[in-house]
């Protein structure tokens, strides 16, 4: 059985063009959860986690997200999207709600963007 080359053709860009986008959803959830990080680092330390450590959280999704001058951007544009979410002057009372939105996904993100960033074998699973 011959199999015709315009489904195949057809297939690979269908599959290339899946990829592409789950990787800008990849990179976007990355550059989102930095900029997540970020506002926390900046709103100073949390119940469970230091200015420091949301500083370092920050950079390890930075740099998987692909730490370039337009990442940067994004982040910094995320950071002020974000903040909008947040009322008042950035303190743990008045980013509770921005936590309770997004700290799930982004700590299962940081774990995969700890390890690149740091060569952390604890975090790697190795």
């Amino acid at each position: 059985m011959r199999i015709s080359p315009m489904p195949l053709a057809f297939f690979a860009m269908f599959t290339s063009g899946s990829l592409t986008a789950q990787a800008e959803s990849q990179n976007d959830r990355d550059i989102h959860c930095a900029a997540y990080y970020e506002l926390l680092s900046v709103a100073g330390d949390q119940p469970d986690i230091s200015r420091k450590q949301s500083s370092k959280a920050f950079y390890a999704l930075l740099v998987h997200a692909g730490d370039s001058p337009k990442v940067q951007d994004d982040v910094a544009q995320k950071m002020v999207d974000l903040h909008k979410e947040t009322p008042g002057p950035m303190t743990p009372a008045s980013t509770a709600k921005l936590r309770e939105k997004y700290d799930a996904e982004c700590r299962i993100l940081l774990k995969a963007a700890w390890c690149e960033a740091y060569k952390d074998p604890g975090a790697c699973g190795a």
